[in-house]
């Protein structure tokens, strides 16, 4: 199965329609693509960088229960959770600061 405009255009009004519902979110990067390793066969991908208190909002404002944090091989955090809605799972990541580990990293130790 290959990705539609139409697919992308389901992706993409999932995420006005939070943004509606939330106008003072954050700003992110939006990413729809296929992915055929998740429940949903649609996937849309928010980021944000360096932003935990923005990931918050974006997380309550999704339903996303569950977040996990770790640290990368090449430096570095990122806090992640998906939730499926509408038959589009989205995928919501923070990219932290290499410096220092996230506050929400403490928090969860």
């Amino acid at each position: 199965m290959s990705l539609t405009a139409f697919d992308q255009a389901r992706g993409l009004r999932l995420i006005a329609e939070v943004g509606e519902t939330h106008p003072h979110l954050p700003a992110a990067e939006v990413h729809v693509h296929r992915q055929i390793t998740l429940v949903a066969e649609l996937t849309v991908d928010v980021s944000l960088h360096g932003d935990e208190e923005g990931f918050g909002q974006w997380q309550r404002a999704l339903g996303i229960a569950v977040v996990s944090t770790r640290r990368l091989d090449f430096g570095g955090w990122v806090t992640s959770g998906h939730i499926t809605r509408d038959g589009i799972t989205v995928v919501l990541t923070v990219h932290h600061r290499q410096d220092a580990p996230p506050a929400m990293a403490l928090v969860a130790a």
